[in-house]
């Protein structure tokens, strides 16, 4: 059952580095490079210089890493397919938000339930 002391993550605006490093399953020197490599990525950056990522941040690192780890794109490749544009919205990118969203509600159903 789900801790109610902790913060829902759907919920968050913002994301430090280390939690969006577990999310994804990849160190933090990773999303720093791909912060460099994608103009697409935007992190808010604190006095101290800490990021914080958004929600939109968050959904372009999470195509990044589906299509350079889990597709094998290369990442020249991957820059030319990953879009962070706020006014247009890709099918495509929508319906994989949607299932991922899904996916994560039924593993929390399964945890509940075992």
């Amino acid at each position: 059952m789900e801790n109610p002391a902790q913060p829902n993550e759907l919920n968050k605006k913002y994301f430090k580095i280390g939690e969006v490093s577990e999310m994804l399953g990849i160190p933090a020197s990773t999303l720093r490079f791909w912060e460099k490599s994608f103009p697409q990525i935007k992190p808010l950056k604190t006095k101290k210089g800490d990021r914080l990522y958004t929600a939109k941040d968050l959904d372009v690192l999470k195509n990044i890493h589906y299509l350079s780890h889990k597709k094998g794109v290369k990442l020249a490749q991957v820059s030319k397919k990953v879009k962070r544009d706020d006014n247009v919205i890709d099918p495509k990118m929508e319906a994989i938000k949607a299932l991922r969203e899904l996916k994560e509600k039924l593993l929390k159903l399964k945890q509940q339930l075992e």
